[in-house]
């Protein structure tokens, strides 16, 4: 491998290894507060399901970048890993788009009559929307195995001592829709909100203070990322399903960046739009901090 190629792997383990971390941090610290409360808000049980999905689809994209960099599988069936893999990318979508529609229900304010009978029943039904959309994405991830329509015997061009041909037009099919309808969900809880904040912005008479202002603009900070994260996501997706031989290629190993980047980097907005998360983050840190210190002093 030719030392790009190899500090691409690299960058790509690194950011993989990042992810676990935040993933980990995010699911510790609400199991921490669910043993010491016996209950979780329904903002940190969707946080927590999102921490869990993304550090299984973490797993399953180190396997990836394990075999891109020592050419060692911890699997011998790629193509149940690709599936299951897919599986958490789309439910972890549909989880992200329930979190944006929670947030834009809770923190803004319309008279309308279906609104504010949703408002009242939101937390009731977010444990149905989560359930439905995991029923979709394992269907969706079913028909993942519809692309894998051959898979051949020795040759390790494409992955360990197997090679797999893949439908291009079926997988795009799959994860466009797959994809479109949460997509199109969250850009609309981000819409709602902007306007839900530019239209009390413009009338300070009606009670809308700082703090109301900067949880507003700190949701839609951590749902436009969602989005944009996403949209790499997708975008390198497609890429790697064009590129023959993705592992040994610049191209491919550039879109394995982009797609780990997705549920890795996407922890950081999730945790400081969380007022929680983001304390005990800085509390973290700083024990951290103090620890190097205390061990450096002879």
């Amino acid at each position: 491998m030719s030392p790009e190629k190899l500090l691409i792997s690299f960058v790509s383990f690194f950011i993989v290894i990042i992810g676990l971390l935040l993933n980990g941090f995010i699911v510790t610290a609400n199991f921490f507060w669910l043993m010491k409360y016996q209950t979780l808000l329904t903002v940190d049980v969707l946080i927590t399901g999102l921490g869990l999905l993304r550090l299984i689809l973490l797993i399953t994209q180190l396997e990836y970048v394990c075999f891109s960099i020592f050419r060692w599988s911890m699997f011998n069936s790629p193509e149940y890993i690709a599936t299951l893999g897919n599986c958490m990318v789309f439910c972890s979508l549909w989880w992200g788009s329930v979190l944006s529609v929670f947030y834009c229900v809770k923190i803004t304010n319309y008279s309308n009559r279906l609104f504010v009978r949703l408002k009242m029943n939101i937390s009731k039904l977010v444990p149905w929307m989560l359930l439905i959309s995991l029923v979709i994405s394992f269907l969706f991830s079913l028909s993942f195995r519809w692309v894998m329509f051959s898979i051949k015997g020795v040759n390790a061009t494409v992955y360990g001592n197997r090679s797999m041909e893949v439908n291009v037009v079926h997988l795009f099919v799959i994860i466009f829709f797959g994809s479109m309808i949460p997509f199109m969900v969250c850009c609309v809880a981000i819409c709602l909100i902007i306007v839900s904040l530019l239209r009390h912005t413009r009338n300070m008479s009606s009670g809308f203070n700082d703090v109301q202002r900067d949880i507003h603009l700190s949701v839609i900070w951590s749902m436009v990322s969602f989005l944009l994260f996403y949209a790499l996501y997708f975008f390198a997706h497609i890429v790697a399903t064009f590129t023959i031989n993705i592992w040994d290629t610049i191209y491919g190993l550039i879109c394995a960046i982009l797609m780990c980047a997705y549920p890795s980097l996407h922890s950081i907005p999730l945790i400081f739009s969380n007022r929680k998360l983001k304390n005990l983050f800085y509390v973290v840190l700083r024990c951290t901090w103090l620890g190097k210190l205390q061990h450096q002093i002879p």
